[in-house]
This record gives C-alpha cells, sequence and structure tokens, in this order.
C-alpha cells in the first residue's frame, strides 16, 4: 500500500464531495464526523500520514466507500472495483495506527518492523516446505 496514492485518493474524494454538495469545510466536517481541520489537511493532501481506523472509516461512510477503496491503488483491484483482502501486516497497520497511546512514527516503525519480520518467516516457512 502507498500511502502517498492513498493520501491522493482521499483528497480527491474529499474534494470531489465537497464540490458536488456545494458545502464548506465546517458542512463537510458536521457530516462526516471528522474534524474540519484534519479534512483541511486531507484535502490539501499536506497530512503528513493516513488516518487512523476510526477517521478512516468515518470518511469511508461519508463518502460511500470502503475503508480498503480509500487505502488500495486501482491497479490493487480487480475489475469490478473489489479491493482484495487485506494481509495481516496490514490489519496490525491500522490498528497500530489506531491505538491513541502511539505516536504516528512509532506505529508506523512497528508496523514496518512487523511487516518485515511476517515477511520474513513466511520466506523461511515456504522454504522449508520445499525443503520437505
Amino acid at each position: 500500500m502507498s500511502y502517498e496514492a492513498a493520501l491522493a485518493r482521499i483528497s480527491g474524494l474529499v474534494k470531489a464531495k465537497r464540490r458536488e454538495k456545494e458545502i464548506g469545510l465546517r458542512a463537510a466536517a458536521q457530516e462526516s464526523g471528522v474534524s474540519s481541520s484534519t479534512l483541511s489537511r486531507l484535502e490539501r493532501g499536506v497530512a503528513s500520514s493516513l488516518p487512523d481506523a476510526e477517521t478512516l472509516s468515518k470518511l469511508a461512510n461519508w463518502l460511500n466507500v470502503s475503508v480498503s477503496f480509500l487505502l488500495l491503488e486501482e491497479e490493487d483491484q480487480d475489475s469490478e472495483g473489489n479491493a482484495p483482502k487485506p494481509t495481516t501486516p496490514e490489519i496490525v497497520e491500522v490498528h497500530l495506527r489506531a491505538d491513541k497511546r502511539l505516536s504516528p512514527k512509532t506505529a508506523e516503525a512497528l508496523a514496518t518492523m512487523f511487516r518485515l519480520l511476517y515477511e520474513q518467516l513466511a520466506q523461511d516457512q515456504q522454504k522449508n516446505q520445499d525443503d520437505s
């Protein structure tokens, strides 16, 4: 998952929704349940990281799309626009980002560490199966 691609997708969708409804940031914030400052950062594309799971869920509901649609690049979807099932590292990352006790930097570092360990263990397991 590319953070930049996901942020760009969210930015475009928020802009389009506000244009379509002809509403300002405050009205969009009230409708979506996401603060106007967060919506502004996302829409302008200046957010430093992806929103937490709760904010992503609120955005997805307001935009009438799935959370996975917000996070996946177009080439990651099938011909009908459906996203594949998220991987274990992706699920763990969403939960780490949602943990209010962790800074965004710490959540990202833990997610990276988990993803690398997961991939290494999966490769080791595959190699052991191939050797058997």
